[in-house]
């Protein structure tokens, strides 16, 4: 599908029916707009993204030919058509080599028009296909620094292909509810980030139309910038702000206005491991004191925002740590504790970071039974794993945990997933497959060496197993 076309510089009667051919084409087009000649066509293209423009260049005025000339300069240029009634080849090089993609001798019909348009279809695709692929590379090289400086230099040559600003600068922000909004040609470029953090290259000459299109967001933005190859230093500036203003709880953080005060780096790392200490400890209560001491910590100044990442991810991680086991199925749900920057602020981060601790106490109280079972057969499982070795039964283990026998057998499958023999059995041939193959012990040796009193019981087990007698399985190997 093409999205608009401009036609330029046509009489009426051929730009009726340019327009006739365009809507009855096999190909969808969204909207014709047209224009008297390249002086009008220029000043749409100030408002419009145009991807396509049909030029007439028969005018006496030429001014279809000077629009074309125009567009030789620019970095990002339209798919450029020329119509003509004379077969002027050497005119037509001239258009080629100034950017043109084709040369239409006039008259025109439907079947040469829905093939010109198909063409220009599919050079669309891959033109968008290639700009996806600039700008998720500009990303790349925005988030990760194992990138050497010559592919930092490549990035940022295609990068300019898109984006004719004489100066620019960066915004970045989280959580945009449509993206699609915060391009415009020759204006601004969204980029999608990492971990929620978005960005957009602005031509500094809208900046402040950008800042009022991002006020419901928390935002960061950076100085100004003209050359190209430091776009990066412009981004890790926009990203400092975007996490400071996120910490402060403001909306706009400007690099340029930006005074860095001096941090206490002792001040968070002992306050979190105290609050760290208490959440192992199970005292939630005296553990969220202390977390609201640490946040009065960070509104305050006393630490950068990296720092305050770096701490607060360790009172996230422990808390998960610890409750990883009760939360079941809300370890995806949980996650986003850590995903600090999907939200716009501190007080939003908090309020779902306190919500998640105060789940975990509820936790602790609700599932400490099944907690405890849990814990009775991992220790199940890891005495059959030191002790197959010897006469083991289900009784042994059983009376080894303190758990009634039949509730053992029933706990023992829903939580591992298999029975107590056949786990059992599973254990001695595995161990039993590793001698046959790595050792020279006779089978009968390796019979008593995983647990089996009797040889005849263990080649038997074995067969049902696998489906080859102990010497067939050696010699499979050997």
């Amino acid at each position: 599908m093409i999205d608009k076309i401009l036609i330029v510089g046509f009489d009426k009667r051929n730009e009726a029916k340019i327009e006739k051919l365009i809507g009855e084409s096999i190909v969808d087009v969204k909207g014709i707009i047209a224009a008297a000649d390249k002086d009008e066509a220029l000043d749409i293209m100030k408002e419009k993204d145009i991807d396509v423009m049909f030029v007439d260049v028969d005018s006496k005025a030429k001014k279809g030919i000077e629009l074309i000339e125009h567009f030789s300069h620019e970095r990002r240029r339209p798919i450029t058509i020329v119509f003509s009634k004379e077969k002027d080849f050497e005119g037509a090089v001239k258009l080629f080599r100034l950017g043109s993609k084709d040369y239409i001798v006039k008259p025109f019909d439907q079947k040469k028009t829905d093939a010109l348009l198909q063409e220009i279809d599919e050079s669309l695709i891959y033109r968008s296909a290639a700009r996806d692929t600039v700008l998720q590379r500009v990303s790349f090289m925005m988030f990760y620094d194992n990138i050497t400086s010559e592919e930092v230099v490549n990035i940022c040559d295609d990068f300019n292909n898109y984006m004719n600003f004489p100066s620019f600068c960066c915004f970045c922000v989280s959580s945009l509810k449509n993206p699609q909004d915060f391009t415009a040609p020759d204006k601004y470029i969204y980029i999608k980030g990492e971990e929620y953090l978005d960005i957009i290259v602005c031509d500094t000459r809208y900046k402040e139309e950008m800042k009022k299109k991002l006020r419901p967001y928390t935002v960061g933005m950076s100085t100004d910038f003209w050359d190209i190859y430091e776009l990066k230093m412009s981004f890790y500036e926009a990203l400092e702000m975007r996490k400071t203003a996120f910490l402060r709880c403001e909306n706009l953080m400007e690099f340029a206005e930006f005074d860095h005060p001096e941090y206490e780096h002792d001040y968070a790392s002992k306050r979190i491991m105290h609050t760290a200490n208490l959440i192992c400890s199970n005292k939630l209560s005296e553990a969220m004191e202390q977390l609201e001491m640490f946040i009065q910590g960070a509104k305050n100044k006393k630490y950068s925002v990296y720092e305050f990442e770096d701490q607060i991810h360790i009172v996230a991680r422990t808390s998960l740590n610890i409750y990883r086991r009760m939360l079941g199925d809300k370890n995806n749900d949980v996650n986003e504790i850590l995903d600090m920057y999907k939200f716009q602020n501190l007080d939003e981060y908090m309020e779902v970071l306190y919500q998640w601790i105060n789940r975990f106490d509820e936790l602790i109280s609700d599932d400490a039974e099944e907690h405890m079972t849990i814990q009775k057969i991992n220790d199940a499982v890891e005495y059959i794993k030191n002790n197959y070795t010897k006469d083991l039964n289900m009784a042994v283990v059983s009376n080894y945990i303190s758990m009634n026998y039949s509730l053992f057998s029933y706990t023992f499958k829903q939580y591992v997933g298999i029975n107590f023999v056949n786990y059992l059995k599973n254990i001695r041939i595995g161990e039993a497959k590793r001698l046959l193959t790595e050792t020279d012990m006779k089978v009968q040796d390796v019979s008593k060496a995983v647990g089996y009193e009797h040889e005849k019981h263990f080649m038997k087990t074995f067969k049902v197993i696998t489906g080859l007698t102990p010497t067939q399985y050696r010699k499979s190997f050997s």
